[in-house]
């Protein structure tokens, strides 16, 4: 048996929405971080950088892991960026 239920978009829990992401291909999944940027980059002030600040602010361990793991396969020239960008 299966149930099939319509929603409005805003009614998706961040649980919901992470397991849509996690069925998605490595290749979606790039293109759903892509978009994000496109998204903010309309966002006046300091944007994408000060979300991204508060996001990490409330981020639990096991938010930070997320992170950490996909920072870890960024390649050398972005890392050496990151790790320039710490220093400021």
């Amino acid at each position: 048996m299966s149930v099939t239920r319509t929603i409005s978009l805003a009614d998706l829990t961040s649980g919901e929405l992470a397991d849509l992401f996690c069925e998605l291909g490595s290749s979606e999944q790039a293109d759903f971080l892509a978009t994000i940027i496109k998204i903010a980059s309309s966002w006046g002030g300091a944007g994408w950088c000060q979300q991204s600040s508060f996001i990490m602010r409330d981020a639990n361990q096991d938010a930070r892991e997320a992170v950490r793991v996909l920072a870890s396969h960024l390649p050398p020239e972005d890392l050496a960026w990151v790790a320039m960008a710490g220093a400021a």
